[in-house]
This record gives structure tokens, sequence and C-alpha cells, in this order.
């Protein structure tokens, strides 16, 4: 198996200047595999507000120590960051950041300067550029805090299911936005999936309903979103919740699995997911189970974040990269789907807490090459940024 080196890439924590990548599943690296996307908090410990701004930055990753400020955001959350990624694979980026009171996406010429706002926060960017999907991110907050973004919008809590929120298509190029899927569609859709008897028992419940997770297919066409619910102020868990996946134009709505979490597309027809203790592989079908087979039975028997490694969507697994999160030791593992084989390329310790919604997770995020991992970890005592180069 090849060498990894790992390197640093941010530093501060001696200063209470720390930094982030944002989400495991986002372009977090340009084309090139050579700048990275980063935020900047001067804090930790305590859930951001509206006054607690970050500053988003590219770091050149052949120059450790170096960062390019493109801008504050104050739409920002511990998981997630402000989803800053790289738009259509050229110079230009988005992150999400709030206005009046509302959260908007900035996008930013990082080659010219320029900057335009649209009029939503974007979680999700279709690989031509051209276009985004969008959550609302203030219910999101206030129903899973640690994802979404505190005080801004409408969470529109006095509504279960609301029917005129859910997932959204933005043109980037007009600002306008299309309602793909509604939270009260989806609920009807899911509860008439799961039979009479929990359809009457979830009904009686009256829970609150919200979508994460969204994310869109290699070829640009579908799209696979996390549909949550839990009644204000109980707990919940994963049987809670389930993955669907549907068109980009709207419509076309598909039950993907129930109890799913960290949720990846492999191709145009397939995604990867922690399901009830397994890692499973899954077909985008309207199926009664769309479960084809488990991945490494033997060494995956929890929950992680796993990213195949590139080039492209393939039809099969191939090699991949996760971690070992949840605990105050944390591993980075490569594994190959063909032969089985597995290795630790990385140890990171000092992750605590462990859990929480101020955990530091690794996210490991590889380049278009597959020759670059990026992690987030606390390894020297506060959230600095990582690379891994393939030797």
């Amino acid at each position: 198996m090849a060498n990894w080196t790992l390197t640093q890439l941010t530093f501060g924590t001696e200063k209470n200047r720390f930094h982030s990548h944002s989400y495991y599943d986002i372009a977090v690296m340009d084309k090139d595999g050579a700048r990275l996307l980063v935020h900047r908090m001067g804090f930790a410990g305590h859930q951001p507000t509206a006054q607690d701004a970050v500053e988003v930055g590219v770091v050149d990753i052949a120059e450790p120590g170096s960062f390019a400020s493109l801008g504050e955001s104050r739409a920002w959350s511990w998981q997630q960051g402000p989803m800053a990624q790289w738009v259509g694979g050229g110079g230009l980026a988005i992150y999400n950041d709030r206005e009046d009171g509302a959260f908007v996406a900035r996008l930013v010429d990082t080659r010219t300067g320029s900057r335009r706002t649209l009029p939503r926060p974007v979680y999700a960017v279709a690989p031509d550029g051209k276009s985004g999907l969008c959550l609302n991110m203030a219910r999101l907050d206030t129903l899973r805090p640690g994802y979404g973004y505190p005080e801004g919008g409408d969470a529109r809590l006095k509504q279960e299911a609301p029917k005129e929120d859910g997932v959204w298509r933005i043109d980037f190029e007009t600002g306008e936005a299309k309602l793909l899927l509604s939270l009260d569609e989806a609920r009807d859709f899911v509860l008439y999936r799961l039979g009479v008897r929990r359809q009457v028992l979830e009904r009686l419940r009256r829970p609150h309903y919200w979508f994460n997770h969204v994310k869109i297919s290699p070829d640009g066409k579908r799209f696979t979103v996390k549909l949550r619910w839990r009644r204000p102020g109980k707990g919940w868990n994963d049987k809670q919740g389930v993955s669907l996946t549907g068109s980009m134009e709207g419509g076309d709505l598909r039950f993907l699995a129930r109890a799913t979490s960290h949720v990846v597309w492999l191709n145009n027809h397939e995604l990867y997911a922690w399901r009830m203790s397994e890692v499973v592989l899954l077909g985008d079908r309207n199926g009664k189970d769309n479960r084809l087979r488990r991945i490494a039975p033997e060494l995956l028997q929890q929950n992680v974040h796993m990213r195949h490694l590139p080039p492209g969507p393939t039809p099969v697994l191939g090699e991949a990269v996760f971690d070992t999160p949840y605990r105050e030791d944390i591993k980075l593992l490569h594994y190959d789907d063909r032969s089985g084989h597995h290795e630790v390329i990385a140890k990171f310790g000092n992750h605590r807490p462990a859990r929480g919604p101020f955990r530091c997770d690794l996210h490991p995020v590889p380049s278009e090459d597959g020759r670059t991992v990026i992690v987030t970890s606390m390894q020297d005592g506060g959230r600095q940024v990582y690379a891994l180069h393939r030797g």
C-alpha cells in the first residue's frame, strides 16, 4: 500500500485562532487539489450566535500557514461550518452568511474579488456550477442544534410539516428558487411507506419534521436528502429518520432506506451509507429493499464518515477513506473494497469532547485525483486543518 504523509496546514491554537473545513461531502478543495476553503474561529465551546462571526478564506495547500480572506460569515455551525465550497471547478467559491436578519449565500470570484449575494443559504452545489440546493437552516438549527444556523430566517415551528418549505433549487445566475420537495409531501410519502399502524401512531404523536444532508448525484440529475422527525423538546433516534431521493427537476420521489446516516452518492445510481449497525450499498430505485450488499462487514461495525477515492463515479466502491469518530483518539483508515485490505494511515488524539455538539470529527475529504485527503483535528489542542498526501 502507498505511504501517506501528514502535513498541518493551519495554525494558531495557542492564540485561540482555530480553523476547520466545512462538511466532508462537499468540494472544499478546488479541482486541482491546490487550494482549500476553510473558516477561522476565535472561540470554542459554545454554540454560535448571530454575533459570532467566522472568517472564510483560502489556504494554499503547498504553503502551510497561508490564509487569503474572502470575507466573514455569521451563518455557520460547528459540524458543517458555513458550507464553504467551490463552484463548478473554477475560481468561484460560495459560503453562507447573514444579511438583515435572513440567511443568504455569498458567491465570490477568488480571482477577481467580485462578489454577488443569493437570497437563500446554499447547502449543495450542482456539478455544473449553475445551481444549488437549499434547506431551511433556521428550522434545522432549532430541531437539530449544531447543523443549522441560529437566530435567523423563519423556522416555521408552528407547523409540523410546512407545505411551503423543504428542499429548494436556486439558480445561481438569477437567484430564483423553486421548491422541489416540501416537508408536507415528504412526510405523507414516508408515512404511507411505513404502513397504516405506524402512520396512525406518528400522526397522533404530531412530531415536527425537518430536512438535513441534501446531496446531488454526480450527473446532477438527482438528489438525496434525510428526512427526520421528533416531538419538540423530546429525544429522538436514528429510527426517526429516512433517506429519500428525488429529481433535480422535481418529482420522481423514491424511498431509499430507513435509519440511515452519512449517505454519499457512489455513482448516478448507487449510494452508500451507515444503516443500523452496518455500512451498506444502496440502489436508487423504487424497491421494497434497496440494500445491494454490506460493505466491509468485518471492519465497519460502527458509524463512520466515509468517502470513496476518485477518479470519478464508478460502478464499484474501489478505494475509500473513513474515520472512527466519537472518540478521543480517532483513526483515519484507507480501505480497498476489491481486496478487503485496510490500514491505518493516520492517528489523531486530543478530541475532547468525543461526543456532543462541540465534538470535532475528522470529516475526511479527498481531492479529485485521490492523492490528498483533508481532515480537521484537535491534535494540537484546538481545531486545525491537516492534509494527508499519498506517496
